[in-house]
């Protein structure tokens, strides 16, 4: 539970240090953007090549930039990109957008102030409108549509190079430019697929300060209490964190939707399997976490019982039609319980 609750706290965490590392806005193997404290934008589609995002758009120019907010809130400035749909994202440390800035959601052209929770200073005059995350750490992706013709690939360099992120100390109401096609160019570490940003050997040494930088949400308390009294108990018991890691490991080889989970009925009985809780309360913990169809295959329809899943005229047809047929089956029928994570950006 505590492992798939926290991962993308984790994730988005280490995403955050690594982008930390670079001394000023970056192209990362020449094909990523990543900066800290301010933006880095590409000038073209992003390449097959990157490592960072899953599964990007393919009709959009890119951006990014991680924030430490509780430094000093960030001005953003919005070009006026006429009948061209474009989309800044921009995300918290659980990965939730806290802002509707983009086209769809009729956004105006100016400079607007991204702030963190605690931020309680004046709103400088200039200002179009202040936009607060829930935690101190926040993620930009700006998105702005080009055509694949050269016409539009030269119609939209003069706005790109409006699309600025900058530290509030910097503000002058004057609308900066920055030319992205002469961004330094770091090389990348080798990597096969997607950059692994949570190592389940250390994930369990590194929660502990994550909680501390990322709040409690209203409700949330009593589960920060848990999940903290797990991870002292473990720091002083070596015992226990063996458990822990050893969890984690399995977690990450057993994700529903995988085929290591095999032959199930029910996503409830393999996330009560994953995670050791029974299913009567993981079906009552996706209310509270967010819910997803996952497909899944696992356990036999008497060790779903054995769980304490309540025994549905629905699920009681299931079980006969496994024990029946013995068949494998892939169902979306029941919401699942699901850590936030990173999505497609």
């Amino acid at each position: 539970m505590a492992y798939l609750w926290g991962w993308p706290l984790v994730n988005m965490a280490n995403r955050a240090d690594a982008f930390s590392k670079a001394p000023e806005p970056i192209l990362l193997g020449g094909v990523v953007p990543v900066a800290f404290g301010r933006n880095a934008m590409l000038t073209g589609y992003i390449s097959p090549e990157e490592h960072f995002i899953a599964c990007p758009n393919q009709d959009v120019v890119y951006g990014a930039g991680f924030y430490a907010l509780d430094k000093e809130p960030v001005v953003f400035q919005v070009p006026d990109f006429g009948d061209r749909f474009w989309v800044y994202a921009l995300y918290d440390a659980r990965t939730d957008e806290f802002s509707e800035i983009g086209k769809q959601y009729g956004t105006k052209p100016g400079f607007y102030l991204m702030v963190g929770p605690g931020w309680k200073g004046p709103t400088p005059s200039g200002i179009t409108a202040v936009v607060r995350s829930s935690t101190s750490l926040a993620f930009s992706v700006p998105r702005i549509f080009m055509d694949d013709t050269a016409e539009d690939h030269k119609a939209i360099e003069p706005l790109i190079s409006q699309v600025v992120f900058y530290p509030l100390s910097e503000f002058d109401g004057k609308m900066k430019t920055k030319d992205w096609s002469k961004l330094p160019h770091f090389p990348a570490p080798p990597s096969k697929g997607e950059t692994k940003w949570v190592n389940p050997e250390t994930f369990f040494d590194e929660l502990p300060a994550v909680m501390k930088s990322v709040p409690p949400l209203p409700g949330e308390e009593a589960l920060y209490q848990w999940i903290s009294s797990v991870l002292d108990a473990a720091a002083k018991d070596p015992a226990i964190m063996k458990t822990l890691k050893e969890t984690a490991v399995q977690s990450e080889r057993q994700r529903p939707g995988d085929q290591s989970c095999a032959s199930s009925e029910s996503t409830t009985a393999c996330w009560a399997s994953l995670t050791g809780l029974s299913a009567c309360r993981i079906t009552t913990t996706s209310r509270t976490i967010g819910t997803s169809s996952v497909w899944t295959k696992r356990r036999p329809a008497a060790r779903a019982i054995e769980t304490g899943m309540k025994a549905t005229p629905k699920f009681e047809r299931t079980k006969a039609w496994i024990q029946s047929s013995r068949a494998e089956l892939c169902t979306t029928s029941r919401p699942m319980p699901r850590a936030r994570s990173n999505r497609s950006m």
